[in-house]
């Protein structure tokens, strides 16, 4: 599951940068969902959406599910949870996944269900479906760029039944492959992969040079631009790693689109359609990166987070769909070559062009910058008769606090210039 510093708002927000796209939208869409402020002791009752257009609805069933890269069987917290639902006057259904496989097991059976019935379904798994431009070229992947690195995942991540996978050593072997432009990193202390670092020990890509790899993909950087803080799909290990959950969820989206019962009327968006259209009664999948927290959740029923934010996902988008508000969602890449090959985007997060119309300051498509806050000035101490101290003996200046201390911490430690040897040696 993604993590994020706040979540924005699913009309774009009402706080920080976002407000100003709100002003734009509200007036279309109407009051924003979810400002609700008070917690459910119990299921809610099916609420009323909005008045339903008289423009049928893109699609008739909903499906988020927020994904998990646990090594091992997990339910509760930080695991796998999915909601489903039809439209706006039934119950939302939610499921929660000990494993990936049974996750998997789960959604083709209600893709397959639903299509067998006709039905238009839009599901969305959260964790990137695309690499950063270049990836897919530096890989030498065939075909698309997007689906090139797809079908070399599905090649080589395996991932069994309790959540064992390769993952790390997928990623290590990718590294080597790339040599200098190694791009991933982040293990568990204990595995000895050498090409694959436990720290950020890479380099990527700047603004001005022609070699390597960026860090960021676009739809992230508009994401850091509006003041929210993704992680980079190249981070496998430790808090908000999203890249495990990307190298083990992709291959699992690829077999949701290809499976036999539903590949003649499965896409992936925004790769395969942009704004979808499809027929009444003609069935479809389509399948959309998401980031669960672009919606306010802490309003909804839940027994986590995590259950919390798919149901609110799947609310936001049947109420939007009904009154035919939907659709603007999908528009955010159509003028972006670079996410619709290879990247992807998120749904729900505006386009680049809207972002610059807030006149917000452009920042680089290299690495981010690290916000660090300059140290604080420390006040010198002074010789005087107040003090009753004498100062270090290593000359730094400093007043050591004991009375009878004649260094201060660790000072001991220091060359002496005079004898060229510790002031500890004897």
């Amino acid at each position: 599951m993604r993590s994020s510093q706040g979540a924005l708002s699913c009309d774009l927000g009402s706080r920080g940068p976002w407000r100003h796209v709100a002003v734009a939208r509200r007036a279309a869409e109407g009051p924003p969902y979810g400002r609700a402020t008070t917690r459910h002791q119990g299921p809610p009752e099916p609420r009323v959406g909005p008045i339903e257009s008289a423009v049928a609805p893109l699609f008739d069933r909903y499906i988020a599910v927020d994904w998990s890269a646990n090594n091992e069987p997990k339910s509760g917290k930080d695991s796998i949870w999915s909601c489903s639902a039809r439209d706006t006057s039934s119950e939302l259904q939610t499921r929660n996944h000990r494993t990936r496989h049974s996750a998997e097991v789960w959604l083709v059976e209600q893709l397959t269900t639903a299509v067998h019935a006709g039905d238009r379904i839009l599901v969305g798994l959260d964790f990137p479906y695309g690499y950063p431009a270049g990836f897919a070229g530096a890989l030498g992947a065939d075909g698309e760029p997007w689906r090139g690195v797809w079908n070399y995942l599905a090649r080589h991540v395996v991932d069994d039944e309790d959540n064992v996978s390769n993952r790390f050593e997928v990623a290590s072997d990718v590294n080597r492959k790339l040599g200098r432009d190694a791009p991933f990193w982040g293990r568990p202390q204990n595995l000895a992969l050498p090409h694959l670092p436990t720290t950020k020990e890479v380099t990527y890509r700047s603004p001005h040079q022609c070699s390597g790899l960026p860090e960021w993909r676009r739809v992230e950087e508009q994401l850091y631009r509006l003041g929210e803080n993704p992680h980079a799909v190249w981070k496998l290990f430790y808090t908000g790693a999203v890249g495990s959950q990307t190298l083990l969820g992709i291959p699992v989206v690829l077999r949701l689109r290809d499976h036999p019962a539903l590949r003649t009327v499965s896409r992936v968006w925004p790769f395969e359609v942009l704004v979808p259209s499809f027929p009444v009664g003609s069935a479809a999948v389509l399948h959309a990166e998401i980031w669960p927290s672009i919606v306010p959740f802490a309003h909804e029923f839940g027994r986590c987070n995590d259950e919390k934010q798919v149901r609110a996902v799947v609310q936001r988008w049947r109420e939007l769909d009904r009154g035919d508000r939907l659709a603007p969602w999908f528009e955010a890449p159509s003028e972006d070559e670079l996410a619709r090959q290879e990247e992807g985007w998120i749904l729900g997060v505006p386009s680049s062009r809207t972002i610059e119309a807030l006149g917000l300051p452009e920042r680089s498509r290299g690495s981010r910058p690290t916000r660090r806050r300059a140290p604080a000035a420390r006040a010198p101490l002074s010789p005087g008769p107040s003090i009753g101290r004498a100062p270090c003996l290593c000359g730094c200046g400093d007043y050591p606090r004991g009375k009878r201390s004649r260094f201060m911490p660790g000072h001991d430690q220091r060359i002496n210039p005079a004898t060229g040897r510790r002031f500890n040696d004897h």
